[in-house]
């Protein structure tokens, strides 16, 4: 079982306490980022998936599940790409 983190593009992004304050460019997390976090999160939990640290991360069993988890959202229009979190949020 894993954890995906998600936020909304744009968005800052809360919550992550064991990021490091600083880093020389070895750090990245791999998220899930979306256009519109609510409506990602209905489709999500509508799907029968489940959303944690409200709707701060997705679980899933296995990469099947997660192919599955990525053709729910797109069978829903919703916008999301798989990208590296860190260089989402630290800019610069």
């Amino acid at each position: 079982m894993g954890l995906l983190p998600i936020m909304e593009k744009g968005k800052p992004l809360a919550g992550h306490a064991d990021w490091p304050l600083f880093y020389m460019n070895d750090f990245s997390r791999l998220g899930l980022v979306v256009a519109h976090l609510a409506s990602a999160v209905a489709v999500l939990e509508a799907s029968g998936y489940r959303v944690l640290d409200h709707g701060r991360a997705l679980q899933f069993d296995n990469r099947d599940q997660l192919v599955e988890i990525f053709t729910a959202l797109s069978a829903h229009q919703v916008d999301y790409e798989v990208a590296d979190l860190v260089s989402c949020v630290y800019q610069g």
